[in-house]
């Protein structure tokens, strides 16, 4: 075999990996056209005319709090204190850093009224609402939803993948459904958080030895400890007012997957242990 031989495998490998990509943004692209020329004002006048309440339902309030940035953030630095595997974390962070950059630069760009603007109750409010929650093309919170499930659906087991973009995917529609992005806001913003993922996931491992950086198992723990039950209830206090509205919800439920899981890895620990044990070629 020649030398050359395994580099154009990988030259062929990556321009097919780069020819997907393109047309996976091309189809993107004409689907945000297409949305914005035919759906986009049907669509907003309709949940305009049929507003409804759900979206304050706790669970489905805390779901869609998976867009903002601070709650992936603080589930991934958890996990990173549990397991000690930071990969996955600073990927998810570089990719996010891609999407706020991405999204900011075209709201200023494009400067797109949100759906419920053009009710007449909003008129008197605009004033008072940030810039940031008045301009609608593309959607951040579906941006940072598609971001980190792709990174995630790349680091985990590829079970995980269906549900993570499943949640994605919920994310975007309660943007829809709350009068406060367009449908083509929100395939922009998914398009924007799956090539920011991709591109974090390629870049990231290249500039920093992800796999060396380890943190003592006492500070971990203490660090862990302290994000569970210290920073959601001093979010609002830091501008993190989605995180506590996520853990009200959902800091129970997580906090027995982690006790199961930590208990699984126990057992898988000591049954390893015993095996090795009783294996005679030890003896």
């Amino acid at each position: 075999m020649t030398d050359g031989a395994p580099s154009e495998r990988g030259t062929d490998g990556l321009s097919v990996r780069s020819s997907a990509v393109w047309i996976g943004l091309a189809l993107a692209g004409s689907a945000v056209a297409a949305s914005y020329l035919f759906a986009d004002q049907a669509v907003g006048s309709w949940f305009l005319a049929h507003p409804s309440t759900w979206h304050t339902n706790p669970w489905v309030n805390g779901l869609r709090q998976l867009g903002k940035a601070d709650v992936p953030i603080w589930l991934l630095v958890v996990w990173g204190c549990l397991t000690d595997k930071w990969r996955v974390t600073i990927v998810t962070i570089v990719a996010l850093i891609m999407v706020s950059l991405c999204v900011c630069s075209l709201k200023v760009a494009v400067g797109r009224a949100r759906p419920y603007q053009s009710s007449p109750s909003s008129a008197a409010q605009e004033r008072e609402i940030p810039w940031s929650k008045r301009v609608s093309f593309p959607s951040g919170d579906t941006g940072v939803a598609f971001a980190t499930a792709t990174t995630l659906s790349q680091s985990l087991h590829r079970a995980w993948t269906p549900p993570l973009f499943a949640a994605a995917a919920v994310v975007g529609i309660l943007r829809v459904t709350a009068s406060q992005h367009y449908p083509s806001d929100v395939l922009a913003g998914a398009a924007i958080g799956v090539f920011c993922g991709l591109l974090a996931l390629q870049w990231a491992p290249r500039r920093w030895p992800l796999d060396r950086f380890q943190v003592p198992g006492c500070w971990r723990l203490v660090a862990g400890l302290l994000l569970v039950l210290v920073l959601p209830f001093a979010g609002p206090f830091l501008g993190m007012r989605s995180l506590q509205i996520f853990a009200k919800v959902y800091l129970l439920p997580l906090a027995l997957l982690v006790l199961i899981g930590l208990a699984t890895v126990r057992l898988k620990a000591r049954a390893s242990t015993r095996f090795r044990g009783d294996d005679p070629a030890q003896g």
